[in-house]
């Protein structure tokens, strides 16, 4: 497996492009295609003053904000510039011993198990779960966008970035098992680097021993409870853009993965190269992964050029 690759490096093929960031359709990170809410540029217009502030050191007011919406204490809430931040620390905060991951997969928890010693065991989805000290669940799993559920007499993590809110409310406080939550899929604001745990309180302050002092902007922080009452639309947008990706794909006659996500793994029929570079379209591929050559990981859409573009790179 090679090294870490991720998708959303737009200034990137921009360069490589040459052309300017707007002109590109970025399929390849899987955020909701609704795009950032409506309200977002008048509300940083009007608490630009938040930028003199440093970030609350408990997480205020977003901490309080996914408890209440999530159903669970306070104390079992901590807020982190983006998930990716929380993955970083977290077998060296758990000192786990191993740890299976179902694969292919993002590899970023690979990477970071490894950093920390933590010896990784590979299955495959529908594979029984190999005997491990921890086990790490993504749900919908990225990339294949299948859903799954954590076992009852397992810890570990369970990554619910691509989750319904819908489901993730339901969840609560499960027993040994830290969930991480991504908010800048949901809400398609990647740059500003917001997402959760939620856990045991033993569990939160283990983790935030290896977490730098602040938990996320001052912005990111008073922004999310105006946020979450959005969740449930943004989340309606999600699925009907996911089929009619499905129903262009068939058409196209390309093999797809029923997926759950704000993504579809899809592949195309024998000998047709899809030519999304003209189009200037970015897409996911997986290097590191070989079983998945040829496969393609589309990040969903809106806007009837948008969809124009698509077909043409397909075609």
């Amino acid at each position: 497996m090679s090294g870490y690759s991720h998708g959303g490096n737009i200034e990137s093929y921009a360069r490589r492009w040459r052309c300017d960031t707007t002109d590109i359709l970025d399929l390849s990170t899987g955020l909701n295609p609704k795009g950032a809410p409506d309200f977002l540029p008048q509300w940083l217009k009007d608490n630009a003053n938040l930028v003199t502030h440093y970030p609350d050191t408990d997480a205020e007011p977003a901490r309080s904000a996914i408890a209440q919406d999530m159903g669970v204490d306070p104390s079992s809430v901590w807020i982190c510039a983006g998930a990716q931040e929380a993955i970083e620390v977290i077998f060296s905060a758990m000192q786990w011993k191993s740890v299976a991951i179902m694969h292919p997969c993002y590899t970023e928890p690979i990477r970071c198990a490894n950093r920390a010693h933590c010896h990784v065991k590979l299955f495959q989805f529908g594979e029984t779960y190999p005997e491990s000290e921890a086990l790490w669940l993504t749900s919908p799993h990225n990339p294949c966008g299948r859903e799954s559920s954590f076992p009852k007499d397992r810890k570990g993590v369970l990554d619910e970035s691509y989750m319904p809110f819908s489901q993730r409310r339901k969840i609560g406080l499960l027993p040994d098992v830290i969930r991480i939550g991504s908010l800048t899929k949901t809400f398609c604001i990647p740059g500003i680097r917001l997402a959760y745990i939620i856990a045991s309180p033993e569990q939160i302050n283990r983790v935030r021993v290896w977490l730098p002092p602040w938990p996320a902007s001052t912005f990111a922080l008073h922004l999310l409870a105006k946020l979450l009452p959005l969740a449930d639309e943004h989340d309606a947008f999600v699925n009907q853009a996911r089929e009619r990706m499905l129903s262009t794909l068939k058409e196209h006659q390309w093999q797809s993965i029923e997926s759950n996500a704000s993504f579809v793994l899809a592949k195309p029929k024998e000998n047709r190269i899809p030519n999304f570079s003209i189009q200037r379209i970015m897409v996911r591929t997986f290097p590191e992964w070989p079983q998945l050559h040829g496969w393609y990981r589309l990040g969903l859409f809106a806007g009837e050029r948008n969809w124009g573009r698509f077909n043409a790179a397909l075609c």
